[in-house]
């Protein structure tokens, strides 16, 4: 019986976790019956997703074949992404359990993982050039989760959570770009000494298969969101200013004609 490595569980809890969260956080939000059965198709979905590409990340899928045009990580990420974007498009309900914002910056905890991908560089199991800038981004993204959600009411909270927002999009396609052109096979574009591919690492297989095309998703429906909301924030202060300058020239007529 082969036993996994604590890598391998360090990657595959953070997964079976995120897709718990997200049930958690679609089932808090339902207000009907409709909205409840859509929570737990949605959470149905994710597990056997996330359960398909380990299985697939294990029997080596993610490993690109010499004759490969489009590496197997990158095609599964547009397939995840446009999955996901069919769903969100087609579900009125599932736009609306995703509501909160909190909780949606919260679900991005997980990426603390980013750490297994500094370890796995120390033992050489992938090259520093990617593993350095993504697994530090996914661990600030994940470690200032917290905060951003906490502030989001405070003055500027919007706005700090809008420019997290762009820099955790940001690291998942930075991150995705250097595996590519780092990866041996007919996209590298950066050679390493040696050569080591990142989709032999099983839990780097397993993190790219769903976890992060949904942070990157989940990324896109807050940003959304975030970007109304600071419409219609800096409408209400300027009807506040409009109201508050109203009301001292009302003041100022009412004391000249007294």
């Amino acid at each position: 019986m082969t036993m996994l490595s604590p890598l391998a569980v360090a990657v595959l809890l953070p997964t079976a976790l995120v897709v718990v969260a997200v049930f958690a956080v679609l089932r808090r939000e339902r207000t009907s019956r409709r909205d409840a059965l859509v929570a737990i198709a949605t959470g149905i979905a994710l597990a056997v997703w996330a359960i398909a590409t380990t299985v697939l990340a294990w029997r080596g899928f993610f490993r690109p074949s010499s004759g490969a045009t489009v590496p197997p990580v990158g095609a599964n990420l547009i397939v995840v992404l446009l999955a996901l974007a069919l769903c969100l498009s087609a579900s009125v309900s599932l736009r609306r359990l995703l509501r909160n914002q909190a909780n949606l910056i919260r679900l991005h905890i997980w990426r603390l993982e980013g750490l297994v991908f500094l370890v796995l560089m120390v033992q050489g199991r992938v090259p520093a050039l990617w593993a350095v800038p993504a697994g530090l981004g996914d661990v600030l993204v994940g470690a200032t989760a917290p905060w951003i959600a906490r502030g989001l009411q405070r003055p500027g909270g919007r706005r700090r959570a809008i420019a997290w927002t762009v820099f955790g999009m940001a690291d998942l396609v930075i991150a995705v770009a250097l595996g590519v052109m780092t990866n041996p096979g007919p996209t590298q574009v950066f050679y390493n000494r040696p050569e080591r591919r990142i989709a032999d690492a099983v839990p780097v297989g397993v993190g790219t298969g769903l976890p992060r095309p949904l942070a990157f998703t989940l990324h896109v429906v807050s940003l959304v969101q975030l970007w109304r909301g600071r419409g219609a924030e800096n409408q209400a202060i300027e009807r506040g200013r409009w109201q508050a300058m109203t009301k001292r020239t009302d003041s100022t007529e009412d004391a000249h004609l007294a």
